[in-house]
């Protein structure tokens, strides 16, 4: 199945990220588990034990933030010689530098994902909950605050490279950044029409999902501050919201160019002998090369009725998302 397999590919994306590989960072929906609030530390007492869901790091907070803002040339310059920020996606900045002995040092800030394993926060980070893990070969480290729960979102520094003390420095990093967006975050340049601020959760109607799924009732499940997914017994949908080339100019197959009327094309790919089908479209030129605003609407169902692809469903969501969506 496409999630299982779009599930692997994230993680090997999160490794490879921090060595500077070229991956395929296409995403899909899969189910996932909740930590309750109450295990990373949500009270409200004054026991000066850290915090999630502290108002100055709510998603709406965080969504507006420039992640390329949060790697100053002060904080990497504490770790060592920085180089041009490289813009990932709307909520993923990273630069590949140099460290203190001049070794390869790759940094990453991802803003708004989902923390795995949220139980395990038993650290303190600018009173946040957070969390270390590392590869077996410690080639990287991970670092991450907890910054909302259920579902458990928060921040997450991504540190690869050939010198020592990568975890040291995923601290020296994360702690400055956590610092940053609580006194001073560094806001996005709004443009109008853009979706980089816009919460996908949000922007489809729940009784009209419904009848466009033919009567299948789904939940609403946030992934990332820019993906969002429902979930049924049998059927999943995904919005994400991500920066790209525009499907059309895709050295790679774009898939079949679809009419949804109103002036927008998507181009639709859909899998051989399973009901699952993604359907991509521009949304707004940024006039970057690699960085417009792309949409992406996955529908998958692991009980389709005979012949059926996904495809219609999945443009049925579309033309609900569609006048949902700031104007360009």
């Amino acid at each position: 199945m496409r999630g299982v397999l779009v599930l692997l590919s994230v993680v090997v994306a999160v490794v490879l990220a921090g060595c500077g590989g070229t991956v395929d960072t296409t995403k899909q929906t899969f189910p996932r588990s909740t930590v309750p609030a109450g295990k990373v530390g949500t009270d409200t007492s004054s026991t000066g034990k850290p915090k999630a869901n502290d108002p100055a790091f709510s998603n709406e907070k965080l969504r507006a933030i420039d992640p390329c803002g949060l790697l100053t040339k002060d904080i990497l310059s504490a770790v060592g010689t920085p180089a041009d920020d490289s813009l990932d996606d709307f909520g993923s900045c990273s630069n590949y530098m140099k460290d203190k002995d001049g070794k390869d040092l790759s940094i990453t800030v991802y803003v708004g994902e989902t923390i795995s394993g949220a139980e395990g926060a038993d650290e303190n980070i600018g009173g946040l909950p957070a969390m270390e893990s590392k590869l077996d070969d410690s080639s990287a480290c991970f670092i991450s605050v907890i910054t909302s729960t259920n579902p458990n979102i928060g921040i997450r520094v991504q540190i690869g490279g050939d010198g020592d003390g990568l975890c040291a420095t995923g601290h020296t990093v994360l702690t400055s950044i956590v610092d940053l967006i609580r006194n001073d975050p560094p806001k996005r340049e709004e443009k109008t029409g853009s979706i980089a601020n816009s919460d996908p959760c949000t922007l489809l109607d729940t009784a009209a999902l419904k009848t466009a799924l033919g009567g299948v009732e789904t939940t609403v499940s946030p992934y990332s501050l820019h993906w969002c997914n429902w979930l049924g017994d049998s059927v999943s949908v995904g919005v994400w919201f991500r920066t790209g080339y525009d499907p059309k100019d895709s050295t790679v197959d774009p898939g079949t160019p679809v009419d949804l009327g109103n002036g927008v094309t998507v181009y639709q790919n859909a899998e051989n002998g399973v009901a699952s089908c993604r359907l991509q479209w521009r949304h707004r030129s940024t006039g970057q090369d690699g960085a417009d605003e792309i949409i992406e609407v996955d529908f998958d169902n692991s009980s389709p009725p005979a012949g059926d692809n996904g495809c219609a469903s999945a443009a049925a969501v579309a033309k609900l998302l569609i006048p949902a969506l700031p104007k360009p």
